[in-house]
């Protein structure tokens, strides 16, 4: 899409309009609900540059495709298509122009959608490419480029997702324990979009914010629906908003990451601090007791720290713990660590690390290599954390091996 004033329109309103069609027509014609989209849109474009956007421009694009896959119900009868297609078009013309829940049921539409991509039988990669494309309004190559991926990678991830749903029932009809677990997913499947976006580590940013806004509205989408909303939701809010608040710190005039001791804590933005706060709130009635808890709880230390040195680094060791027994990961364990230096001094952090086998691939990664390049720094050891420093910047995406050499430029002048 392009850059004019339509774009904007087209892209906030695409998702809903999908979500919408596929409740009327079914997850199984979801190539149909995109060609009549896309008419649609198409034909928007060229009439609002001469007349202007409607103000009820997303009821215009639902009508107008649905139309368009009304038409195309009508070519596959006349030519004897099945009688599924049949009882489609029948049930579609008998029903209002403007389309069922074109306003009231929208948000519940989008969430409809979410959960059942979130079936067992969607593969994650894509559930998150399913997200980007069918409510979220991204092409395939701009999908593509925020997942530093080929387009063909997502088109195959695309055409998974969309064989998958072909036996989805949009209806969820689903016990308690079924709920929970597709619920769960979604969570899931937000945490990895807004992770994509926020800690982007390939690429030419370190932020790509169009996937952080998206993993952000529908998180909230979850949380705010009646049925859906749990602690777990809530916390995930609270989350991704203590991580979005601090993107102005994250990078410098150059475009280059900088490390949260270095951040300029005034660039923070307070609103969304305080919109995280109220996530907590309805997130920890009840303790932390998900991952999602404990990440967010993380998160609010460093955000609300008025220095680095005055990071309450004890508790996040605590917290890190706590994550590693709900969750072992040697990632927790790594970044427990690193928390660990400043509580308690690097000397015994890196006993720690060198007390641990990692997977080979952590034990050979940037990020291990670089935190034992830093302990060694720290404990005025320059040979050993040159010697570290070098081996991490050889593993080490572009932009953070950037960082890397200043860090080891900053060494040998001392």
């Amino acid at each position: 899409m392009s850059d004019d004033p339509i774009s904007p329109v087209l892209r906030h309103a695409y998702g809903r309009v999908v979500a919408s069609l596929l409740r009327e027509f079914g997850t199984h014609r979801l190539a149909q609900v995109e060609d009549g989209l896309a008419q649609a849109m198409l034909e928007a474009t060229l009439g609002w540059r001469g007349r202007g956007v409607p103000s009820d421009a997303r009821a215009w694009l639902q009508r107008a495709a649905r139309h368009r896959i009304i038409d195309e119900l009508r070519r596959g009868r006349r030519q004897g298509s099945s009688a599924d297609a049949a009882q489609a078009l029948d049930e579609a013309t008998a029903t209002e122009a403007t389309g069922p829940g074109l306003t009231d049921d929208v948000h519940d539409d989008e969430l409809r959608a979410l959960l059942a991509c979130a079936a067992p039988t969607v593969p994650q990669p894509s559930q998150v490419v399913f997200a980007l494309r069918t409510l979220c309004g991204f092409s395939t190559r701009e999908i593509a480029n925020r997942l530093v991926t080929s387009e063909e990678n997502v088109q195959k991830r695309w055409e998974r997702a969309r064989e998958a749903l072909r036996t989805v029932d949009l209806d969820l009809e689903l016990s308690p324990p079924e709920w929970k677990a597709r619920v769960d997913s979604v969570l899931r499947m937000v945490y990895v979009l807004f992770t994509e976006g926020y800690f982007a580590t390939e690429g030419p940013t370190v932020l790509r914010l169009e996937l952080c806004e998206e993993a952000l509205r529908l998180a909230h989408l979850v949380a705010e629906h009646p049925r859906a909303s749990t602690r777990e939701a809530w916390a995930l809010v609270a989350l991704l908003h203590l991580q979005h608040a601090r993107r102005d710190a994250r990078t410098d005039t150059e475009g280059l990451p900088v490390l949260l001791e270095d951040q300029n804590r005034a660039l923070y933005r307070r609103d969304e601090l305080a919109m995280a706060l109220q996530a907590l709130e309805h997130a920890a009635s009840d303790g932390l007791d998900s991952k999602y808890h404990l990440e967010a709880a993380i998160a609010a230390e460093h955000a609300f720290a008025p220095t680095f040195a005055d990071t309450r680094w004890a508790a996040i060791v605590s917290l890190y713990e706590r994550l590693a027994r709900l969750e072992p990961s040697p990632l927790h364990t790594l970044h427990g660590a690193i928390a660990r230096s400043y509580a308690q001094g690097p000397q015994v952090a890196l006993a720690q690390l060198q007390a641990m086998r990692p997977p080979t691939w952590l034990g050979g990664s940037h990020l291990w290599l670089a935190t034992f390049a830093d302990f060694h720094r720290r404990l005025g050891d320059v040979e050993r954390a040159q010697e570290f420093y070098e081996q991490a910047i050889a593993l080490a995406p572009p932009l953070e091996r950037a960082v890397l050499r200043r860090r080891l430029a900053g060494l040998r002048h001392h």
